[in-house]
């Protein structure tokens, strides 16, 4: 009898927990918040290029939603140009970045099953409107190609029980991207990322990451063992004053990134990105960026040196006009030397960018 009471009892509190986290939810009742973002752009570089001009750079439509009181869902298109071996061509294709659903009541843990954003580092998981530079970073391209490692498969996130915020994520996709694997469609690659936040007062934060991934695979028609390994370690300071915050600010942040790859496509690569951003007012902000590639490197490769200037005028959250200057060293004769400047737009829901 004592076993029944309590049975119910638990029955009922579940029940009642449910319902509690169903009045929270919006449900299928409503429709999908939709946001749209799009990103204008002008470049023009001292090596000629097919790229300079005006171009649609991107536009992004999100669709994000409570499915019921237990997951989430989140769908992330992309509409961008094709980039060919001739460089800039005016075919555009509409892709998913990203399609997932995710958990909402399991206590400290939160599983993602679906397509998205690999939790490697700390920009890849970011959109392209949300980066803090015009275009994507010279090392996130060369280790990971120039879209970001997205890809299929099942994602795990805990907190971990310390004085701090710490989390655990641990994932196994479905290694797709050229650069980095070769296809294999029984062995998937697995990743592990540690991140930790630290207040050091009121107005300032610390945050340190680190990632993993490893794959390997028998490729049968070449008959050899390829296996990829990335390391990843990141750095970031933040400050905010708590009077006057909206009018100033400092971001201090680094990132390092080394690429090992054997077997049919052997690559070696390390690099280091550091960049500054100093809010000047409530609507400007300007900011530094040095890169460099080549602590390892394949044979006959030149070390890569990329420096970059921005100033931004950002009226609201949903607005955003950037110019920037780059000046790229990769061993060609002439340097490249651009110019470019980016108008940034988001209507419909504007879901918050990742700290």
């Amino acid at each position: 009898m004592k076993t029944l009471i309590v049975f119910l009892s638990v029955m009922l509190a579940t029940q009642a927990y449910a319902q509690g986290l169903s009045q929270n939810s919006r449900g299928n009742k409503f429709n999908p918040d939709i946001g749209v973002n799009v990103l204008s752009l002008f470049k023009n570089s001292a090596v000629d290029s097919e790229e300079d001009g005006f171009s649609l750079q991107e536009v992004e439509m999100q669709f994000s939603s409570d499915v019921d009181a237990y997951f989430r869902a989140e769908v992330m298109l992309g509409l961008h140009q094709e980039h060919g071996t001739g460089g800039h061509t005016h075919e555009y294709k509409i892709e998913p970045e990203e399609a997932f659903i995710e958990t909402l009541s399991i206590p400290g843990l939160t599983v993602k099953v679906g397509k998205f954003y690999v939790g490697f580092g700390k920009y890849n998981a970011f959109h392209s409107h949300a980066l803090p530079f015009i275009y994507k970073g010279k090392i996130q391209e060369t280790m990971f190609g120039e879209e970001n490692l997205s890809e299929s498969g099942i994602s795990f996130s805990a907190l971990v029980p310390v004085g701090w915020f710490s989390e655990i994520t641990a994932q196994a996709v479905q290694p797709t991207n050229d650069t980095l694997f070769v296809d294999s469609h029984h062995q998937p690659a697995y990743v592990v990322k540690w991140k930790n936040l630290w207040e050091l007062s009121d107005a300032s934060t610390l945050e340190l990451g680190t990632s993993g991934l490893i794959f390997t695979a028998h490729d049968h028609s070449t008959n050899a063992e390829e296996k990829t390994n990335l390391l990843g370690a990141d750095l970031t300071y933040k400050w905010r004053p708590t009077k006057d915050g909206k009018s100033s600010s400092f971001i201090w942040s680094n990132e390092f990134i080394h690429k090992d790859r054997a077997g049919s496509n052997t690559t070696k690569n390390a690099g280091v990105t550091s960049f500054m951003r100093y809010q000047l007012a409530k609507r400007w902000h300007v900011g530094a960026q040095y890169e460099y590639l080549g602590f390892t490197k394949n044979a006959g490769t030149k070390d890569t040196n990329t420096y970059a200037g921005l100033i931004a005028y950002v009226p609201t959250e949903f607005s955003q006009i950037r110019a920037q200057y780059d000046s790229i060293h990769d061993g060609s004769v002439n340097p490249e030397k651009r110019i470019s400047l980016q108008f940034n737009i988001s209507i419909g829901a504007h879901p918050a960018h990742q700290y």
